[in-house]
């Protein structure tokens, strides 16, 4: 219990701590999730809340001394807005460097042979929908294309690029995952484009287009 107690009682004295949580619990108790479970089980878990609640406020920039925002009205509806903020600000970022990862990028790893080509996704909603169409989990790969971890690029079919056929994630100088709908395995035809790609334009230009 200290742990979750000290950093609140950074902002505020024992008994104003004491005051709130007794005030909310008083109805927060009774609060359910929307799968119908009790949100708090016991005072312990409305504690915790507020302790994360204060510290979202405090990555949010608020005044911390303010006193509305140390003490909102309901605490579970506050603690939950702060939340979608924080998101939102986090889905911005990862948004603004995953495009600039790409515009850096942007025609250095181009490819095309035998009617299959090299496609760049524009934005992170380009890979979520890739994930979608083939029905496999690249969607959860956008953060880490962001932070320069991987490239994830697409393969297609030459005669209709905006059709999803398969998704490359890029590690180093070596194509690691290359998948279809379903996560299916490469094609013969396929497999010998990403080999002919690697060694022509991975092993050449990666480097400076990650540096």
């Amino acid at each position: 219990m200290n742990r979750e107690v000290l950093p609140i009682l950074e902002h505020m004295t024992v008994h104003k701590f004491i005051r709130y949580m007794d005030n909310q619990y008083g109805f927060l108790r009774l609060r359910k999730t929307p799968n119908g479970t009790m949100r708090y089980k016991d005072m312990q878990d409305l504690v915790s809340e507020y302790r994360d609640y204060l510290d979202m406020c405090h990555k949010l920039g608020y005044d911390m001394e303010n006193s509305f925002v140390l003490y909102p009205k309901d605490l579970q509806k506050s603690h939950d807005k702060a939340a979608r903020r924080i998101k939102h600000r986090k889905d911005a970022k990862i948004k603004r460097d995953f495009i600039a990862v790409y515009q850096k990028l942007s025609g250095q790893l181009d490819f095309e042979k035998d009617g299959l080509k090299i496609v760049y996704p524009d934005t992170p909603d380009d890979v979520i929908k890739e994930g979608h169409a083939l029905h496999h989990c690249v969607g959860g790969y956008v953060e880490r294309a962001a932070n320069k971890e991987c490239v994830i690029l697409f393969l297609r079919k030459s005669s209709d690029e905006s059709k999803p056929f398969y998704t490359i994630e890029v590690r180093g100088q070596k194509a690691v995952q290359v998948r279809g709908t379903g996560n299916c395995s490469m094609t013969p035809e396929v497999e010998a484009f990403i080999t002919d790609w690697e060694q022509r334009v991975l092993s050449a230009r990666l480097p400076a287009a990650a540096a």
